[in-house]
C-alpha cells in the first residue's frame, strides 16, 4: 500500500479548509434558513459545505499525486459506500432542519446508512484491550458496530448547542485519529479525517459565536457519522483489531455528554429522547461563563481527550497509559462534580424513590420533606441567568 508524505496531507487539508469557507461565505444561499435566522443572516449551509469540502478536497489532490490516486483506485467501492452513507445522513438532517423529522425516522435512516457502512467492511469485530487483551465480538460485531455509528451521529448533534462547539470539536478529534490511522498504515482513512478536520476548519470562523452560518442538524449529524465510521478503520492496528480506547477515549466529550443527557433523564423518569436545555455547554452558562468562554472551556476538555488518546496508542509504557486514563477519568469526574451532575443524579425521581424504598425496607425513619414554598421550583435547566454574574469573555 503506498504511503502519503505531509506534503498530501497538508494539501487536502488547505483545499478542505479553502473549499468549505468558500460555500460557506460565499454562495448565495439565502434559502438555507428559517425565517428568523434567515432576518439575522444566519444560514444552514454547514452541512452542504463540508460534505462537498470533504467529498471534492481528495479528488482535487488526485490530480497531483499518484499515491492517493492509486489508494482511492483501489478501495473506491469502501469510498463510494462510505460517501453514499455519508449522504443518506446529510439528506436526513437537511429534511430535519426544515421539517422536523420524528426521532423513529431518523433512527431507521440512521441504522440503514451504518448497515452500508459495515457491508463495505467499516466493522468493529476483534477488539484489543489496554494492556494485550484481545476477544472478538462474533455475532454480536454488526449490532455493536451499527449501535457505535448511531450513537456518535446523534452524540455529535447533541454537543451541537451552542455556536462553534461541535465544528471545533471535530477538528480536535480529526487530527490526532488522522496522526494514529496513519502511524497504523492506513493512509487514505488519515487523508480523510484531515479532509474532515479541513472541512471544519474552513467552516468554524463563520460559526464561531456569534455565529453567521450554522452547523444545523445536516452539519453535525455528518460529522458525527463519518468521525464514527473513520474512527473504526483508523483504530485498526497491524493485527486487525481495533484498540476500542483510542476512539473512545478521542471521543470522549461527545460520549459522556450522551450517556449523561440519557441518563439523567431516564433517573428523572424523562423520555430520553426529550431534548431539555442541561448539557454541558448548558451548566457551564449557567455558573455564569460567556458564549466564546464555554466553547474554549470544551475545546480545553476535547484537547485533553485527544491528548490522552495519541499518549495511549503512541507510548508504550504501563505508566504513561496510566497516566492518560488517570487524567481522563479526573476529567470525567470534575464535570460530574464541578457542574452538579452528581448531585442532579443522586437527588433524581429514581434515586429518591429507591432511597425512601430501601430506609423503608431496613426500618429507617425517612426525615421529613421541608415545607412546602408557595414560590414554584425552577428546574436547573430553566433557571434564568442572573446579568450580574454573566461573566464577559
Amino acid at each position: 500500500m503506498p504511503s502519503l508524505g505531509p506534503d498530501v496531507y497538508v494539501l487536502v487539508f488547505v483545499l478542505a479548509a479553502a473549499g468549505a469557507w468558500g460555500l460557506t461565505a460565499l454562495l448565495p444561499l439565502h434559502r438555507l434558513a428559517r425565517p428568523a435566522e434567515a432576518r439575522l443572516g444566519r444560514r444552514r449551509a454547514g452541512g452542504l459545505a463540508i460534505f462537498a469540502a470533504f467529498l471534492l478536497a481528495p479528488l482535487l489532490v488526485c490530480l497531483v499525486s499518484s499515491d492517493l490516486s492509486d489508494l482511492l483506485a483501489s478501495q473506491k467501492g469502501e469510498t463510494a459506500g462510505l460517501l453514499g452513507a455519508a449522504l443518506m445522513i446529510l439528506l436526513l438532517g437537511l429534511l430535519d432542519d426544515f421539517r422536523e423529522v420524528d426521532f423513529k425516522i431518523k433512527f431507521l435512516v440512521q441504522i440503514a446508512a451504518a448497515s452500508l457502512v459495515f457491508v463495505i467492511g467499516y466493522r468493529i469485530e476483534d477488539v484489543s484491550l489496554p494492556w494485550g487483551a484481545t476477544f472478538s465480538l462474533g455475532w454480536t460485531a454488526p449490532a455493536l458496530t451499527i449501535l457505535w455509528l448511531v450513537f456518535l451521529t446523534n452524540a455529535m448533534n447533541l454537543i451541537d448547542g451552542k455556536d462553534g462547539i461541535a465544528a471545533g470539536v471535530a477538528i480536535i478529534v480529526a487530527v490526532p485519529l488522522a496522526f494514529i490511522t496513519a502511524n497504523v498504515d492506513n493512509p487514505l482513512v488519515a487523508a480523510q479525517l484531515v479532509a474532515v478536520a479541513g472541512a471544519c476548519a474552513g467552516f468554524l470562523p463563520l460559526n464561531l459565536p456569534p455565529a453567521s452560518r450554522l452547523l444545523g442538524d445536516s452539519g453535525a449529524l455528518l460529522l458525527g457519522f463519518l468521525l464514527a465510521a473513520l474512527a473504526i478503520e483508523g483504530s485498526v492496528g497491524v493485527t486487525g483489531s481495533m484498540f476500542i480506547s483510542v476512539p473512545i477515549v478521542a471521543l470522549g466529550f461527545p460520549i459522556l455528554d450522551t450517556l449523561l443527557a440519557f441518563v439523567r433523564r431516564l433517573a428523572d423518569l424523562r423520555h430520553p429522547f426529550v431534548r431539555d436545555l442541561d448539557h454541558i455547554q448548558h451548566r457551564l452558562e449557567q455558573r455564569g461563563l460567556s458564549d466564546r468562554a464555554v466553547v474554549l472551556s470544551l475545546y480545553a476538555l476535547c484537547i485533553l481527550f485527544s491528548g490522552a488518546a495519541l499518549t495511549i496508542h503512541y507510548l508504550e509504557a504501563t505508566a504513561a497509559e496510566f497516566l492518560a486514563f488517570f487524567a481522563f477519568g479526573a476529567a470525567i469526574t470534575a464535570v460530574l462534580f464541578r457542574l452538579g451532575y452528581a448531585s442532579s443524579l443522586w437527588n433524581s425521581a429514581s434515586l429518591t424513590f429507591l432511597r425512601g424504598a430501601l430506609a423503608s425496607a431496613v426500618g429507617i425513619r425517612r426525615q421529613p420533606p421541608p415545607p412546602e414554598s408557595d414560590e414554584p421550583e425552577i428546574p436547573y435547566e430553566d433557571r434564568p441567568l442572573p446579568a450580574s454574574k454573566r461573566r464577559p469573555f
